[in-house]
């Protein structure tokens, strides 16, 4: 559970500094991230990352809750790695 939270928090990092990056405010809520993750999504046509903020949504709410079995933490810690690299990939693009 603990490695789940840590992968929201990064993912969470990157995202931010990306939207540092863009300029634009940032109120640090979920919504704007999403929108963050969206315009990713559109600019460098990765149709998957909307899946992937959506995965580690889900890994943030189990470390509260614990209601993913361990198959679905499974495959959401799997989604939510690739997820968080491609950000980072994505992060060093917009600094270039």
């Amino acid at each position: 559970m603990a490695g789940a939270e840590m992968l929201w928090g990064a993912s969470v990092h990157v995202i931010n500094a990306i939207k540092h990056l863009s300029g634009t405010r940032h109120s640090g809520n979920n919504r704007d991230r999403e929108l963050i993750v969206e315009y990713l999504s559109d600019q460098y046509g990765n149709g998957d990352l909307p899946r992937g903020f959506e995965a580690i949504s889900l890994l943030h709410n189990h470390f509260y809750t614990g209601r993913l079995s361990d198959e679905e933490l499974s495959g959401y810690l799997a989604t939510g790695i690739d997820f968080l690299n491609r950000m980072l990939e994505l992060a060093e693009r917009e600094s270039a």
